[in-house]
């Protein structure tokens, strides 16, 4: 149940999308529990060399899947001519925890949602041809934790002989896992599911899976953090964290569009107690600076930094200590991380380009360019499960989401996002640290990040 290598490549289920009529007999509803399964859509009628995008949903590594209405490519495929799939893969203990610690658990295979995405795109890169698509332009494209798994598999040996782009939206960085910590959580799982073994593991009911994954996330939510179940260094698939392996040459052939949006953590933002709030405030602060400098900083060093933002939020709604808070904890696990990668990346002169997404919520202005809005944008779905009301979309966010669509198509063409729509967009380098800037009126800009990376990155990093 939860190894790898239990899977193999055959049968793998491939369902047609309301564009595809290429795959004639193919089931949408017949799912065998020992399939990959994945979803095809494709433009109708006689044709060949489209561009191929690979969806990888998101979802904390613990949830999601690639049928959600959400991720429907029905409506990409058929606008921007290209092959658009989806692939399932397993999440939670299932697909992330990794049992090579545990009693029994001798010759497990870590990272099992990863192995399945690798099997998904290499099925896609074999048969891209059947409906139309160049697997030489394949490219995996995904948001939050599918990003992050995208990540992680630049690092993984021989990847380019599938993979030829990837679009990373909103990834997280620095949250790669030792083995040590892998199996902290492991038995913070065994523990909440009452078993000793491997062998117990696998006679678990699914309920009981779910109830000690959501026991094992509480339990570990201090320690290691809010997603316990993560991507860990195996020493094969992953032979290291995505930061380490891109800053010694890894996926230099593979070209990459990252980044993220504004304000990534409104979604989640949270008030503070009132009594204590600065109290907390300069505390994270003071943590956040010891994690990047190896030093303990001064209660100067922490209100230096916390007046650089309160004076960056002047003028707006987000002034309290709960909001300088948000806006901090996104730029230090979000932002200053993605832009790091596209500098790692540059350096080894690798094509990368990177953006900001700045169109913030109409229906709801305090959260802002929060974590996931781009979704429906990639997908023209604003009219799935009421995103369109949720988000308050407008004239501005069709014409983006426009916008983005083909910058993503004729990058999984070419290897080049620029468009008539967008209009040039450069590569990223380490001179102009030119960005895209996602909003109303997209626009290039020359490093927009300057003011964070000042603060979160050691100088030594550059």
């Amino acid at each position: 149940m939860l190894d790898a290598t239990a899977f193999g490549p055959d049968p793998v289920q491939v369902v047609d999308g309301p564009y595809t009529g290429v795959i004639p007999g193919a089931d949408a509803t017949s799912v065998s529990e020992d399939c990959l399964t994945l979803n095809v859509w494709a433009p109708a009628g006689d044709t060949s060399d489209l561009p191929v995008l690979v969806w990888v949903f998101g979802g904390a590594f613990l949830t999601g899947g690639g049928s959600f209405p959400l991720y429907n490519g029905a409506r990409l495929a058929g606008e921007q001519q290209a092959v658009v799939a989806s692939v399932n893969y397993r999440v939670g203990a299932l697909g992330f925890m990794d049992l090579r610690q545990v009693p029994g658990g001798e010759g497990t295979t870590a990272n099992c949602g990863l192995h399945d995405l690798r099997l998904g795109l290499e099925w896609v890169a074999a048969n891209a041809g059947n409906f139309g698509g160049d697997p030489g332009t394949l490219t995996a494209f995904g948001e939050s934790a599918g990003a992050g798994s995208i990540l992680h598999l630049l690092g993984s040996p021989g990847i380019s002989a599938v993979l030829r782009r990837a679009i990373m939206q909103s990834p997280g960085v620095d949250m790669t896992q030792s083995p040590d910590v892998a199996a902290t959580v492991a038995r913070s799982f065994t523990d909440n599911a009452e078993v000793s073994d491997v062998a117990g593991l696998r006679r678990l009911e699914p309920e009981a899976i779910v109830e000690a994954q959501f026991k094992t996330v509480m339990d570990m939510m201090i320690t290691v953090g809010p997603m316990p179940f993560h991507p860990v260094v195996d020493g094969s698939l992953i032979p290291g964290p995505p930061s380490e392996l891109l800053q010694t040459g890894a996926a230099t052939d593979i070209d990459v569009i990252i980044g993220a949006t504004a304000h990534e953590l409104r979604l989640f933002h949270q008030q503070l107690p009132e009594e204590s709030s600065e109290q907390i405030l300069h505390h994270t602060v003071g943590g956040h600076i010891g994690e990047r400098t190896g030093i303990e900083p001064s209660p100067s060093d922490v209100e230096a930094v916390v007046g650089e933002y309160r004076q960056a939020a002047e003028g707006t709604d987000w002034t309290s200590d709960s909001d300088i808070l948000t806006a901090i904890n996104t730029d230090v696990s979000m932002r200053e991380p993605i832009e790091r990668i596209a500098d790692l990346r540059a350096s080894t002169g690798a094509r990368t380009y990177l953006y900001d997404f700045r169109w913030c919520s109409q229906a709801d202005p305090d959260k802002g360019a929060f974590h996931a809005i781009d979704l429906p944008f990639a997908f023209d779905s604003f009219h799935v499960d009421g995103w369109r009301e949720f988000i308050g979309a407008d004239n501005s966010a069709e014409a983006l989401g426009r916008g983005m669509r083909t910058a993503w198509a004729a990058f999984a063409r070419t290897g080049d996002p620029s468009t008539a729509e967008l209009g040039p967009w450069p590569r990223y380098d380490l001179d102009q640290r030119m960005a895209m800037i996602l909003d109303d009126t997209p626009t290039l800009a020359s490093d927009p990040l300057q003011r964070e990376r000042s603060m979160w990155r050691p100088s030594s990093d550059g």
